[in-house]
């Protein structure tokens, strides 16, 4: 008996809310107790993703907008617009409220303001949901910063209890080094060349959501600081940290544990819109097959770029409606190991 469309659902709800509360534990956030976390984690797609999932949980938004309150300022507001374009994450009204707020905060509030204005939704939609799909009631008084951009919610008061970012471990590597260096592409390329023995600038480029030419315009300034070194193969130039440069700090323990999140938060995302739509609750088994095959195509390559493999048995392999069974299984397995 194959699981039911609300029991899948609910647990990949369950599963990218357990992520997205032990990163953001990991960064800071209060509520969720420790946080096992041993990678880099990546701010700017962890706030694309929770834009979308935490949706249906109100608490873990909030505390977020209570953490970047505090922390706002070691964002890379122009790395937010980048990936909304090229990534096309879904979050694009929500991000415009949340940098509306931010920017009325003297301690944040310059570098938000431009993306106050950048997107916004016409029509006027309930912010939050429950779990199981259906709306949160909305209050006669909704916040006017999230009305202005479409979505219903009760009036927003953070508690202040979000503490800054942890000054050690892996997971908060890229915000210290932002605090080192500034908030620039050079952060996340050191922290994609400590994870890595040499790479090339494209791939560079696309593992972390920035341009190709800008990406290689900052590698060849950086070869002359001595920390990045750079060899040719044939035609191609790689990139690499040179020996024991900086290893103290981004190799403590061999390689840096860096997850290219974009990819992986984008295909996330697109995963969490195709189970919640309420569409698919009147397909039958035979036409959810047909979807999750469609799915199954579109998230593939980009787990594949986030260096999980190809985690989807070959759909052809399961014909009718045994794919649905298939699907539900392979992504069990692919958000378990996550």
């Amino acid at each position: 008996m194959p699981i039911s469309l609300s029991e899948f659902k609910k647990n990949v709800l369950d599963q990218l809310l357990d992520l997205l509360w032990r990163q953001w534990t990991a960064l800071g956030v209060s509520g969720y107790g420790l946080s096992e976390e041993s990678r880099v984690i990546d701010p700017e797609a962890l706030l694309l993703l929770t834009l979308t999932v935490a949706r249906y949980d109100a608490r873990l938004f909030d505390e977020v907008l209570d953490w970047l309150e505090g922390n706002g300022n070691f964002m890379n507001v122009q790395r937010l617009r980048n990936l909304v374009t090229q990534s096309g994450f879904h979050a694009q009204a929500e991000l415009s409220a949340v940098a509306e707020r931010l920017g009325r905060k003297s301690s944040v509030a310059l570098k938000w303001k431009k993306l106050a204005t950048k997107y916004a939704q016409k029509e006027e939609s309930p912010l939050f949901f429950m779990k199981d799909g259906r709306p949160m009631p909305t209050p006669k008084e909704c916040d006017e910063i999230f009305r202005r951009h479409g979505l219903l919610r009760p009036s927003l008061q953070t508690r202040g209890l979000s503490r800054p970012f942890p000054r050690e471990g892996m997971p908060t590597l890229l915000l210290r080094l932002r605090a080192l260096f500034g908030v620039n592409l050079r952060c996340e390329i050191l922290c994609l060349l400590g994870s890595v023995d040499e790479i090339h600038p494209s791939r560079i480029a696309k593992s972390i959501g920035q341009g190709p030419r800008s990406t290689q315009n900052v590698l060849v300034e950086m070869v002359h600081s001595g920390a990045v070194q750079v060899r040719s193969s044939g035609r191609e130039k790689l990139y690499a940290l040179a020996p024991e440069t900086l290893d103290k700090l981004l190799r403590p323990n061999g390689l840096t544990p860096w997850v290219n999140s974009v990819p992986l938060f984008r295909a996330l995302e697109i995963l969490w819109l195709g189970v919640s739509d309420p569409k698919r609750q009147e397909l039958d088994a035979l036409m959810l097959a047909s979807e999750w095959r469609r799915l199954a195509k579109e998230i593939g390559p980009l787990l594949g770029d986030a260096g999980l493999g190809q985690p989807f048995r070959g759909a052809l392999s399961f014909p009718g409606e045994k794919y649905y069974e298939v699907f539900v299984e392979d992504i069990s397995k692919m958000l378990a190991l996550l």
